[in-house]
């Protein structure tokens, strides 16, 4: 029996499967993936690549075959809201005929999934774009025990970004929130994390999620049925979500 395929809208326009999706599930899904064009991290670039996702949803259909469908951008899918982070599902679902999701909604996902309620946040983002992804958080109900930002904007400068540069950032996150967090966020799609679990939790002893990981375990999620490896840390070994109303 083939393996489900999972479609992805991913920022930079060569279209390419991120690495984590190989790497956490090399044999039980088939990724395949279109590519919007995001130049830069601004709200400017978001508004013009957001526009196509309809008609790469539509493409993933029709040449792929999909079975479900995500986008894979955290703040492309954050910056305009939660209800416009709702909408983007409504019209992947319909122009593609599957489950859909967003990275913003698997990063919330995840959160809740290993219980966060006071997160230490590290991203790849300017101050304007850290101001968007903490109204999207505290709207989601969690509180953010500090909020550090690399002040990138450029695609190719947050792809250049080293693994040990996302976990001095996320041990900096924590270091901020002064013994206040329980969990660990790391923002950007584009920062390379398949590491940041087993770096960082035994050194912090707190859960951590980052976008790049939480994006394709919640993307695999639409699918059902499928183990999660242990590369994610807490996350593989969460139960069902712990939802709570935000406030």
């Amino acid at each position: 029996m083939p393996a489900p395929v999972v479609g992805m809208i991913v920022p930079p326009a060569e279209g390419r499967v991120p690495p984590e999706a190989r790497a956490l599930y090399p044999d039980a899904v088939r990724f395949v993936a279109r590519g919007l064009g995001l130049k830069a991290l601004t709200m400017d670039d978001y508004a013009i690549a957001i526009e196509r996702v309809a008609a790469l949803a539509r493409e993933l259909r029709d040449d792929e075959g999909i079975d479900a469908i995500s986008l894979m951008g955290t703040s492309l899918s954050f910056f305009r809201g939660g209800a416009y982070n709702d909408e983007l599902v409504a019209i992947m679902e319909r122009e593609a005929g599957v489950p859909a999701t967003t990275m913003s909604n698997s990063i919330r996902d995840a959160l809740n999934a290993v219980g966060a309620r006071r997160v230490a946040v590290g991203t790849a983002y300017t101050d304007e774009i850290n101001a968007r992804l903490r109204g999207f958080l505290e709207r989601s109900g969690f509180e953010l025990a500090s909020l550090t930002g690399m002040g990138l904007e450029a695609i190719q400068d947050i792809l250049a970004v080293k693994e040990e540069q996302v976990t001095a950032l996320a041990l900096s996150a924590f270091e901020k929130a002064g013994g206040e967090a329980d969990s660990i966020f790391v923002s950007c799609g584009g920062l390379p994390a398949l590491h940041l679990a087993n770096a960082i939790e035994p050194r912090t002893g707190v859960p951590v999620v980052a976008s790049s990981t939480a994006g394709v375990w919640g993307a695999v999620r639409l699918l059902g049925g499928v183990d999660h490896p242990d590369a994610l840390g807490a996350l593989a070994a969460a139960g069902p979500l712990r939802a709570r109303a935000a406030g």
